[in-house]
């Protein structure tokens, strides 16, 4: 009995098929990506564009009002603003090197009643600003004395606005006001305390 030889493999002259390349295994995920990448990145920078320069979003066209005149804007009446250096500081919590300076802004907003931010002081030289500093220096809160419009407030009122500032910075400066639903319209108050 002999055995018999083992068969030979066939020999060919055909190249094993290629593995499809990275590229097209990936070229879903690849398409995707190339899709919402750039979705994103403008989803995400209108988003921010519009919260800091939109026309609502902050004020930026001021309406300069004259030192003893009022304005009307967003169907209130606003002023003549008066102003003054608080020289009497007992009982508050104001740091040293500081002086505080307060506005008194008239506000007659009708029967339907105005909606309005806190009240910004701006020193005219620099552009440089301050917030509305009432319950951190320790001012109680008054509801006849409000520190800003509030569209459930109707009739004649008056917004106290005390401001810490430098104590050796001069005047003048601006009381800014800004009323909801003009844009970015806003009225400014020269003061000189």
């Amino acid at each position: 009995m002999t055995i018999p030889e083992p068969p030979l493999p066939a020999v060919t002259t055909e190249a094993p098929p290629k593995a499809p390349s990275w590229w097209r295994r990936n070229r879903v995920a690849l398409v995707a990506v190339a899709i919402l990448l750039p979705a994103t990145v403008v989803a995400i920078g209108g988003q921010n564009w519009r919260l800091i320069y939109a026309f609502d979003a902050r004020p930026v066209d001021p309406v300069v009002v004259g030192e003893k005149d009022s304005a009307e804007l967003a169907g209130a009446t606003f002023g003549p603003v008066r102003s003054g250096v608080i020289d009497d500081l007992s009982g508050l919590d104001v740091p040293e090197g500081a002086k505080v300076i307060a506005a008194a802004i008239p506000v007659d907003s009708g029967a339907e009643g105005v909606s309005c931010r806190r009240p910004t002081l701006t020193h005219q030289a620099s552009g440089r600003q301050w917030t509305l500093m009432r319950s951190e220096i320790g001012v109680e809160y008054n509801a006849e004395e409000p520190e800003f419009c509030s569209s459930e407030e109707t009739g004649s009122y008056e917004i106290i606005a005390p401001f810490v500032v430098p104590e050796d910075l001069e005047g003048p400066f601006w009381v800014d006001v800004w009323p909801q639903g003009v844009g970015g319209t806003f009225l400014r108050f020269p003061i000189d305390p």
